[in-house]
């Protein structure tokens, strides 16, 4: 009998930058960001990362039971929340997946 592989959990990444002298906004929007996703079935938390050298950036982690969970938590996300990081955003937010081995 062959063995049903697990669906493997993920890591969902954005890594943003804020508009000049919007640093503070965005680091508050991501970590309201933060606390609103951990409530969502599924998400094993988040983090939120500020660059220590170049303090506009920020890089945001998602945390996932798998890709289902991920995308079926879009509807979820606090509008609020997400308007305050897309005006405090300066630039493209770039996105990318991650299947999580260890950690």
């Amino acid at each position: 009998m062959l063995k049903k592989e697990a669906p493997m959990a993920i890591v969902h990444s954005y890594d943003l930058t804020s508009h000049a002298g919007k640093e503070g906004a965005l680091g508050s929007a991501l970590e309201a960001l933060a606390e609103a996703v951990k409530t969502i079935a599924g998400s094993q938390g988040a983090m939120v990362l500020q660059d220590s050298k170049e303090p506009h950036r920020f890089l945001f982690l998602e945390f996932w039971e798998d890709q289902a969970s991920r995308k079926e938590a879009g509807s979820q996300l606090p509008k609020d929340v997400m308007a305050k990081i897309m005006a405090s955003t300066g630039g493209p937010i770039k996105m990318a997946d991650f299947d999580r081995i260890a950690g």
